[in-house]
């Protein structure tokens, strides 16, 4: 028992399921790219994974297998991890206090949690991916909020959105100028509200709102003169474990700053040693 929890918590073992990793991915990838499957892609992006698994989806056997793949490859990885912390540095700690070896498990644990908030956004939450409203328009979140479009302000000639973003240039399109101003309310009282900007979302607690892009006016409407101005594509998502990542993620960069500063002067100390 003891060689085998060893072996699992070896550095050769962790490379090995490294490189099967990036191996995996880069699989991923060219799947993304390739014509029979980038639309799966697309519908993994917009949903969570309990739909993508659901009939009405039509997601292919090998976009779910790739998936469920990638699952097992990080659970060896967990597994990995939680040797290596107890085998390698755990069993130091308890006999001497070493404060390198200390802030490394502290690394350790932080990327753990971080693998695992990344893992529960699969699953945690909502994402409405491509919701197109116009002014005065409201859509209902599951949780009982619901956003309403209380303004499209759009600048320029509502012709460029019918051209692609690579023929745009800044004197036809001016992102920082174009707006939806938006509320965010729950039963009838507004909670929030602001403009979103292409890649400027707005945030309230889990929920966030992301500007996609403008779409064409539908022209006009009699009943509705809001019509002759451009509507918005929204991503609309709810992401619990979010805000726990983003403040994971910096504090596990700053721990391996410290780590390397720490052991800097011991890797000099023995190559001149090794001279």
């Amino acid at each position: 028992m003891k060689k085998i929890s060893e072996q699992l918590a070896s550095l050769y073992f962790t490379t090995i399921i490294l490189i099967v990793l990036m191996l995996w991915f880069t699989w991923g990838i060219l799947l993304a790219q390739s014509n029979t499957f980038g639309h799966g892609f697309d519908v993994m992006n917009s949903t969570l994974a309990p739909a993508w698994f659901s009939r009405t989806q039509g997601l292919s056997l090998l976009l779910k297998l790739w998936f469920v793949g990638l699952c097992v490859v990080m659970a060896v990885l967990a597994i990995n991890l939680v040797f290596c912390s107890w085998v390698t540095i755990l069993k130091i700690i308890r006999i001497k206090l070493i404060t390198h070896k200390l802030i490394m498990l502290i690394i350790h644990l932080v990327f753990g949690m971080v693998a695992l908030g990344h893992f529960g956004s699969f699953f945690l939450g909502y994402r409405y991916e491509n919701v197109k409203l116009h002014q005065g328009q409201s859509f209902a979140l599951k949780d009982g909020h619901i956003l309403i479009i209380k303004d499209v302000h759009f600048v320029d000639n509502p012709q460029v959105l019918g051209k692609s973003p690579k023929e745009l240039s800044p004197e036809k399109y001016h992102h920082n100028a174009n707006f939806s101003e938006v509320t965010l309310s729950r039963n009838g009282k507004p909670v929030t509200s602001g403009r979103i900007y292409f890649l400027r979302p707005l945030t309230y607690k889990d929920i966030q709102v992301t500007l996609k892009r403008f779409t064409p006016p539908k022209g006009i409407n009699k009943n509705n003169h809001s019509f002759r101005k451009p509507g918005v594509k929204l991503v609309i998502s709810k992401n619990p474990v979010k805000a726990l990542v983003f403040a994971l993620f910096p504090a596990m960069i700053f721990g391996i700053g410290v780590y390397t500063i720490m052991t800097w002067g011991n890797r000099k100390g023995k190559a001149r040693d090794e001279r």
